[in-house]
């Protein structure tokens, strides 16, 4: 059964059975629709078109990518991709919040198989698509013994088994 732990960066290494899920960014749908961008770096209403409805098509069949209204983030400078992705971060979260709870849910679901352990890099009130998804929490000072890697504590005294009482009576 897997298990997630909300922390604020990724390990630089993981190890077999971890993997990392981060708040969304949506570069792979920027990247995917950067044919349509205009030349000068401005964001235009095509483009933010482009990218709501491969969002859509990925995460969320039922978002209205219509009620968008985005004239009112058409002609926004940026610079690179990850400029573009704050816009779109942006806009997302004033008419469109729940994208990002269908995106984690996405993500959760369509995670590597066998995987043990998640790391989530995000903001811990956005964890519920995990309890939905049956993954329960633990806390990040517990992963290694969870893992393996480290012995359980044991606490109190060791339980004397029978053959041991057997043996000091005799």
């Amino acid at each position: 059964m897997s298990k997630y732990t909300s922390v604020k960066t990724a390990p630089a290494t993981l190890r077999k059975g971890e993997v990392v899920l981060q708040q969304p960014d949506f570069l792979e749908e920027i990247k995917a629709c950067a044919h349509k961008a205009a030349k000068k770096n401005v964001t235009g209403v095509n483009h933010l078109r482009d990218i709501l409805n491969s969002i859509r098509q990925k995460y969320d069949e039922s978002l209205n990518i219509f009620k968008v209204p985005l004239s009112q983030y058409e002609g926004l400078s940026f610079s690179d991709e990850k400029d573009l992705s704050k816009i779109i971060i942006r806009m997302l979260k004033k008419e469109c919040p729940g994208v990002f709870e269908k995106v984690l849910e996405y993500n959760v679901r369509n995670r590597p198989h066998g995987s043990k352990l998640i790391y989530y890099v995000g903001d811990f009130g956005d964890t519920g698509p995990f309890t939905r998804n049956g993954i329960d929490f633990i806390e990040e000072k517990d992963v290694d013994e969870y893992l393996g890697l480290k012995p359980k504590k044991i606490v109190g005294k060791p339980a004397v088994t029978k053959e041991e009482s057997e043996g000091s009576a005799s």
